[in-house]
């Protein structure tokens, strides 16, 4: 055995030699200038020089993804009773119509708070042309899908058809917004049908504690209101109402019609003219727009005390800018640099170790063993927004989930990773990538005509997070995170957080230094 190994060290000492050799004459050549796509696959054992793998081989700034360099031409016109209209045409077989209208919440009163959404049920339940159930057959006779919502700023009605009904389509939302019935017998029907509606929608704890989150940073403005309304309000609301909001916001000036898929500009402004042509361009002069002042960041605390509750939910947040502000992009950025936890997908003994994650957020997280669930929220509006964290948990890490909330988004102050800022960007050019349906590709041109009114191909976006650096993101931490007061919501079994009798400038405050380091780790 011996001497059979003997014999095998001239061979090794061989190979050593020509390996060395190889490496040598590799090593002697200027590999940058050979690295292209053609050498590298001709010679699959070349790999990138160190000269491509600057700044952890992302793109250099201002350098956006090849596919993100062009954009489907946008169209756009406006009628004479300033109904807007813009289409993205690609052939195939769909067309998806949008109908944006600049209402929600936002402009309701306390006494009639729910008002918007109510309407917007409304809006299904038959016209002057149709009945219910003649509206239900339309669409489905089409093979179309009809959907609404209603937010805080604006309302939207969507409807994905084969292309040949388009005209159809548009008809048929025209129909809708302009000859509804809202019939006294109608309304009372649906009171229960929207008060289900909002207790299902309690029911979803993350959603619930967003909509507090708003309640307690705009105390003193409407924006602060559920957007479904305030649940004693479902059974007062009157008919005058219902006809005086439509009457106010339901107009030309108001109104944004989008198509995307198989459908010419031509053609959907031909069927917007006829169908949507007759609304009102300005709301009547005995009418009167609410809620147009600009609402108040309103720093605060709010504790919705549940000891039956198995977790904990909790909301931290900043104010932060609106989407005319020249921070909106970087905040785009924030979003997806804190981005979302899932207890299951991040952690475990396997390569998704928490200290494996680039984020210094998930880091933390992956160290706390029931802490379930995080989300970065970015709500944006016309003259405001709200930016900041959910999270869900156990009670015993109320402190940490606090701390994490506000202390990491404000750390980013003084330190940026840059690891962290080209994982989001690369997150965030993936999700343009992704938008490649009707209904993305008009949610996404209805709101920039309706805050922005100019249309922003997904270049433009594209190229602007591509010349964000970390210096920049810092800077925008400093302005906006860095010693700020916050707003705070917690929800459940809080008990243990409301005993603490310090508790008020611990959560407010954003910078106390290393305040909570006592609450973080745990052998």
């Amino acid at each position: 055995m011996l001497s059979k190994f003997n014999r095998l060290l001239p061979r090794l000492a061989g190979l050593s030699k020509q390996t060395k050799a190889t490496f040598v004459s590799l090593g002697s050549k200027d590999l940058s200038k050979q690295n292209t796509s053609a050498n590298v696959a001709r010679r699959d054992r070349l790999q990138f020089s160190k000269e491509r793998l600057t700044d952890f081989g992302d793109l250099p700034t201002g350098e956006v993804p090849e596919a993100l360099k062009f954009d489907r031409p946008v169209e756009t016109s406006q009628l004479n009773n300033g109904v807007r209209v813009a289409t993205q045409h690609w052939p195939g077989q769909l067309a998806t119509i949008s109908v944006f209208i600049k209402c929600g919440s936002r402009q309701e009163t306390i006494e009639n708070s729910g008002v918007a959404h109510f309407l917007e049920h409304l809006h299904f339940k038959g016209t002057k042309n149709r009945s219910r159930s003649n509206l239900e057959l339309d669409v489905e006779n089409m093979g179309g899908q009809l959907n609404a919502y209603t937010s805080r700023e604006n309302t939207s009605y969507t409807m994905t058809v084969f292309k040949n009904d388009a005209s159809r389509a548009v008809e048929i939302l025209g129909d809708m917004l302009a000859n509804s019935n809202y019939d006294k017998n109608q309304i009372e029907a649906e009171r229960e049908t929207i008060y289900r509606e909002v207790i299902e929608t309690q029911k979803d704890q993350m959603e619930t504690t967003i909509e507090a989150a708003h309640y307690t940073s705009y105390r003193d403005h409407m924006m602060g209101q559920p957007i479904l309304g305030i649940r004693e309000n479902i059974g007062t609301i009157t008919q005058d109402q219902i006809v005086d909001y439509h009457r106010t916001h339901y107009v030309g000036s108001n109104i944004v019609v989008v198509g995307a898929g198989d459908i010419t500009h031509q053609q959907l402004t031909e069927y917007v003219e006829k169908h949507f042509g007759g609304f009102a361009a300005n709301t009547p002069s005995d009418l009167i727009i609410r809620n147009t002042d600009q609402p108040f960041f309103t720093p605060s605390l709010m504790f919705v005390r549940d000891d039956e509750m198995a977790n904990l939910n909790i909301g931290t947040f900043f104010e932060a800018p609106g989407w005319t502000h020249e921070d909106y992009y970087s905040f785009l950025l924030f979003q997806r640099v804190l981005g979302e936890y899932s207890q299951a997908k991040h952690t475990g003994a396997h390569l998704n170790t928490s200290s494996r994650q680039y984020n210094t957020l998930h880091t933390l997280l992956g160290t706390l063993p029931d802490i379930s669930l995080h989300k970065c929220i970015y709500a944006p509006y016309s003259d405001t927004g709200l930016f900041g964290s959910y999270f869900h948990g156990n009670e015993v890490h109320s402190y940490q989930m606090l701390y994490a909330g506000q202390i990491i988004a404000s750390d980013y102050a003084n330190t940026m990773s840059q690891v962290e800022v080209f994982r989001a960007k690369n997150r965030l050019y993936n999700e343009l990538l992704q938008h490649e349906t009707g209904n993305d590709i008009t949610q996404s041109i209805g709101n920039q005509l309706l805050y922005l009114n100019r249309v922003v191909p997904r270049s433009e976006i594209a190229t602007r997070i591509s010349n964000i650096e970390q210096q920049h993101l810092s800077r925008v931490a400093r302005n906006w995170f860095f010693d700020r007061d916050i707003s705070a919501v917690a929800w459940g079994p809080t008990g243990h957080l409301m005993a603490l009798s310090h508790y008020n400038r611990p959560i407010r405050r954003s910078t106390l230094g290393w305040y909570g380091d006592a609450h973080i780790y745990i052998d």
